[in-house]
């Protein structure tokens, strides 16, 4: 993982920040939000065009694990998975 990844997934949750880091591995690019934004950021997938899979990674949500075990199915799951 680059510098620049690990900065940037600075997710105040151990599993939510697991499961960011398990994406970032799989090819997977991380846009946080800005300060006013809902969701905390926003993971897409490596296809990159208009029809790739992208994943909301919320801040502060009800279940932690559950949110993240959210993330990784989305990877998992992703049809553009190389």
């Amino acid at each position: 993982m680059s510098a620049v990844e690990e900065w940037m997934n600075e997710h105040p949750n151990k599993h939510i920040r697991a499961a960011i880091d398990y994406a970032l591995e799989h090819g997977w690019r991380l846009r946080k939000g800005n300060a006013r934004a809902h969701a905390w950021g926003l993971l897409f997938c490596p296809h990159g065009a208009r029809g790739g899979c992208r994943q909301t990674v919320m801040s502060t949500p009800r279940v932690p694990e559950n949110h993240a075990a959210t993330i990784r199915r989305s990877v998992d799951n992703c049809p553009h998975h190389s």
